[in-house]
């Protein structure tokens, strides 16, 4: 009877431990494709570069570096199933080179997955600007923020802060010629860091 009452405290035990996954950081893109038919106006795909494999359907929050904060851009959200590798997601659309080059050099990551926004009644104030200003044609221009797994109450949050997972600390740098950016997190005290080069102005 003991060894029984043992067994599913163990259980137990791992299926908690299952559950707390640590929070996802990652990079999310979101690019233009050309429109087929010539006309001014593109096709917007939104794509998540993150650090580990997600369990299941996931929101995550965009941030920003803004100096002795970090604003929130809310929210971008993943289905499990809509992983991707790189060579299929370059093969899938009709990328300029500019744009193929850029995903290629992203670093740091592990696994993609083709998101797509919230609805607009659940994006936060800085995120419907965002999509505003991105869809005003001709609508050309990428974008990219980094991102962490959960929605963000407000609009900024401090350098540090905490979500549901875990203990967050984000940052950014750009290299010496600025040609690149680094973002930097530490989740529950491990560093973890992506890169991608800035877009040509």
């Amino acid at each position: 009877m003991r060894r029984i009452a043992v067994s599913v405290f163990v259980a137990l035990i791992c299926n908690f431990a299952n559950a707390q996954q640590t929070p996802i950081v990652g990079v999310w893109e979101q690019l233009p494709v050309a429109n087929a038919s010539g006309g001014p106006n593109a096709v917007r795909h939104n794509i998540v570069f993150v650090d580990k494999k997600i369990a299941g359907d996931t929101v995550f929050s965009g941030l920003v570096d803004a100096g002795t904060k970090n604003g929130v851009l809310c929210c971008v959200k993943v289905s499990k199933n809509s992983s991707v590798t790189l060579a299929e997601l370059l093969k899938k659309y009709q990328w300029d080179d500019d744009i193929a080059d850029h995903l290629k050099k992203i670093t740091g990551w592990k696994y993609i997955y083709e998101a797509s926004l919230v609805d607009q009644s659940a994006q936060n104030p800085r995120m419907r600007k965002l999509v505003k200003d991105l869809s005003m044609p001709p609508a050309l221009s990428p974008y990219s923020a980094a991102i962490v797994s959960g929605k963000i109450a407000g609009e900024e949050v401090d350098k540090k802060f905490s979500t549901s997972d875990g203990a967050i600390s984000f940052s950014t740098q750009s290299s010496q010629n600025k040609n690149v950016i680094q973002y930097k997190f530490s989740v529950n005290g491990e560093p973890v860091k992506l890169t991608e080069e800035m877009f040509a102005d």
